[in-house]
């Protein structure tokens, strides 16, 4: 399924890229990938379909979340969100925010 494995019967191997860029304003993330609620919950927001599929290796430390903490910094440093596209790998931590989360901006 992802163009390397042997079989479609083998788990494949897939990755989001997400950046994290450095600012005078700020730090800017582009792309969000799988958030915590994803990771505590797949099936909350992913289709049995998808999760048997590609069986996705769920780590919250590989949240953006978590490796933007490691990196030192905190949610609120990050002041703006830049989505690539509309594909779940760039947008579902995105979707778990609301307008009081730290990474919703919109007043900052």
């Amino acid at each position: 399924m992802d163009g390397r494995s042997p079989s479609a019967m083998q788990r494949g191997e897939l990755c989001c890229h997400c950046l994290l860029l450095e600012t005078s304003q700020g730090l800017v993330l582009v792309d969000t990938g799988f958030g915590l609620n994803d990771v505590r919950n797949p099936r909350g927001r992913l289709s049995g379909f998808f999760l048997s599929l590609l069986s996705p290796a769920f780590r919250e430390e590989m949240t953006a979340i978590r490796q933007v903490q490691r990196l030192g910094y905190q949610a609120s440093d990050v002041r703006h969100i830049v989505l690539t596209r509309l594909a779940g790998d760039a947008y579902f931590y995105y979707r778990e925010m609301d307008l009081h989360s730290p990474w919703c901006a919109a007043s900052a």
